[in-house]
């Protein structure tokens, strides 16, 4: 099946997928997840896959009770399981008479998530459905998705990797409406594309390199003239991509003394703000990107232009080939 979106006509990469087993769709605001589950859901766009259960982002309640709500579109036993799997997510059958007005915005997702599971369709599609779920239910209403779905086909959209770790098996990254990378999720998380997927799953430096040499795990590897010591299992001369997370940089005024065996010095060239934390990109002859506390980055009260130190242990860097 060919997916489209509307707007401006042209063709996803996603042309031809056909969901199976559990899926993830990852991607930043705005890449197109939304639409695509849409368009397999059949809510937009002139076709859809058959035999769909959808739940959408924000799913609509009528003004009638959270009973008849959560039986819309089902059938006597699709509905006695809906209400089965309500009273797994924390609500019991005494709410099946109140209001759904009257629902908090975590109860309603969960109603429509019930009713969602409870349909006994081939595939189902769910868009965001922890995200209004209170942090302390999010356990049990991800034991209740998974348990529900069985060997189902679960595509689900996410913009948290911890939930998709947990609920699914293959990931899809999607960014600006394309596809960017498709695989299972340990060698997506091992072996992100590009530097745009390594960030989003939380990786956010990714160099080229050549091993030159290794032994017992740790390889040496050329980057731009400079060593780089990290893990993995490849041979001398194999080109390969070097990763590792922005939180495992130390950053140093001066030179330090311990045990990391990647030491570099450079220039910082940009500083960021990055939710709670700080950004740093420091020139060490490849750019490196560094999260420092709020605390951290008071006390060293670093400045663009500066020349600071950088060190990272060998067991935080990943070697995979190219």
């Amino acid at each position: 099946m060919n997916w489209r979106f509307p707007a401006d006509g042209s063709l996803v990469d996603v042309v031809g997928f056909e969901p199976a087993g559990h899926t993830g769709l990852i991607g930043p605001n705005g890449s197109g997840k939304t639409t695509l589950l849409r368009l397999m859901a059949g809510t937009l766009g002139e076709s859809g896959l058959s035999d769909v259960s959808y739940l959408p982002q924000r799913p609509f309640m009528f003004r009638t009770t959270v009973g008849k709500n959560l039986a819309i579109g089902l059938d006597a036993e699709e509905a006695s399981h809906a209400v089965q799997l309500l009273e797994r997510l924390g609500l019991g059958r005494e709410m099946l008479v109140a209001p759904a007005a009257h629902l908090s915005g975590g109860e309603r997702q969960k109603v429509a998530l019930a009713r969602a599971l409870g349909r006994r369709t081939r595939i189902v599609l769910l868009d965001e459905p922890l995200t209004a779920i209170a942090a302390q239910d999010r356990a049990r209403a991800i034991e209740v998705i998974r348990e529900a779905a069985g060997e189902r086909v679960l595509v689900v959209v996410a913009h948290d990797l911890d939930e998709l770790v947990a609920l699914v098996d293959e990931l899809l990254v999607i960014f600006d409406g394309r596809l960017r990378q498709r695989g299972r999720l340990s060698e997506v998380l091992v072996a992100p594309a590009d530097l745009d997927v390594a960030r989003l799953m939380g990786v956010s430096n990714l160099l080229e390199g050549v091993v030159l040499s290794g032994g017992e795990g740790l390889l040496e590897v050329e980057v731009n003239g400079l060593p780089v010591f990290g893990t993995g299992d490849l041979e001398p001369q194999v080109r390969c991509r070097v990763l590792f997370p922005a939180e495992s940089v130390s950053v140093h005024r001066g030179p330090e003394t311990g045990s990391p065996r990647n030491r570099w010095r450079g220039t910082v060239g940009a500083i960021r703000p990055h939710g709670r934390l700080v950004e740093l990109t420091v020139d060490v002859g490849f750019p490196v990107v560094a999260w420092l506390t709020q605390g951290s980055a008071e006390t060293l009260a670093i400045q663009t232009g500066e020349v600071v130190e950088l060190s990272v242990k060998a067991t935080a860097v990943r070697v995979i080939a190219s």
